[in-house]
């Protein structure tokens, strides 16, 4: 597993140190600072995150996510070390996106209210409550902490509605347009010029892809970037009915016969796809921007050892993110 998957949107970039230890994963070398602590998981810039909050964070991910459809999934009856790293992933990636935008908080001067810093302290006064002493055991964690955990999250989500606030949220029709279309490829230039000369002459062009195609299919709904731009630049100025000429593209040749230029009912499903890609890449930018500013590490010795115990029966808390919700 790498770095990258384990930390999501932190995208750790090491940079090089003389005095670190390194060890290498895919491919991917990676530095330890021998002063990181051992009870640091990873670090980002002055930012560390404790093995407190991951194991904080573990513990509810396993309740939140270890069934499906009132079905345990953490039994014998089914593969517990791969639901424990599947957990574990979401645990680290959950983790990743709070401190990478606590970290943007910090350069822009984002910062709670009085008001919400006392909500925070009194969701981990709650949450606490809540924890049975098993739980208590696992997690290590006292209000204070809870409570450091919390402001961290609520600035994280603060940063987050501000930062999805900005995004533009118009889409004009034919950004979003999703057209349908019969499609015949074939990777031969004499074949291609052969059923050029088949649709000059007016052969049915279904029939034709239906029979020339080198593709599975040869009727296609599609949006704008699915195909290479040569494509999307003749395809979307089809009318209904209208067949291309061959497009050079992928190493051969494609010809399309429109048959819908505007499926309004997937072109509205597709506005709400092309927002949030935009969404995403605003989170993208802020990532790339940190990682060439900032020094990254992560503990993986440290991390590798937090396992659940052997009798899970009394780790049962899911209710850490909905408490502070609730108090918002």
């Amino acid at each position: 597993m790498s770095i990258r998957k384990r930390l999501l949107i932190i995208v750790f970039t090491i940079c090089l140190a003389a005095n670190f230890q390194a060890c290498t994963f895919n491919d991917k070398v990676v530095y330890f600072e021998a002063s990181s602590g051992r009870n640091t998981v990873f670090k980002i810039g002055d930012m560390k995150c404790p093995k407190k909050e991951a194991k904080v964070y573990l513990l509810n991910e396993k309740n939140i996510y270890g069934s499906v459809d009132g079905v345990n999934l953490w039994t014998d009856d089914f593969d517990t070390s791969t639901m424990e790293g599947s957990i574990k992933d979401l645990a680290m990636e959950h983790l990743a996106k709070v401190y990478v935008l606590n970290l943007y908080a910090k350069e822009h001067e984002i910062t709670l209210t009085e008001d919400e810093e006392k909500i925070c302290k009194d969701a981990a006064s709650e949450y606490y409550s809540s924890l049975n002493s098993a739980e208590r055991s696992f997690t290590g964690a006292g209000k204070k902490d809870l409570t450091e955990m919390y402001k961290r999250y609520a600035i994280a989500s603060k940063v987050y509605k501000e930062l999805m606030d900005s995004v533009d949220e118009e889409v004009s029709e034919d950004e979003a347009r999703v057209m349908e279309a019969f499609v015949l490829y074939v990777s031969d230039e004499k074949k291609a010029e052969e059923i050029q000369g088949m649709i000059d002459y007016g052969y049915t062009f279904e029939r034709l892809a239906a029979t020339y195609t080198e593709k599975d299919t040869y009727q296609v709904t599609f949006a704008r970037g699915e195909y290479d731009s040569s494509i999307d630049d003749v395809v979307f100025n089809l009318d209904t009915d209208e067949v291309s000429k061959a497009i050079p593209a992928d190493g051969g040749y494609y010809f399309f016969q429109c048959l819908d230029k505007y499926n309004e009912e997937l072109s509205e499903e597709n506005k709400a796809v092309i927002i949030e890609n935009r969404r995403k890449q605003v989170l993208n930018d802020i990532v790339t921007d940190l990682e060439e500013r900032y020094f990254s590490d992560m503990n993986t010795k440290l991390w590798n050892q937090l396992t659940f115990p052997e009798d899970i029966s009394e780790l049962n808390s899911a209710s850490f993110f909905k408490t502070l919700n609730d108090h918002f």
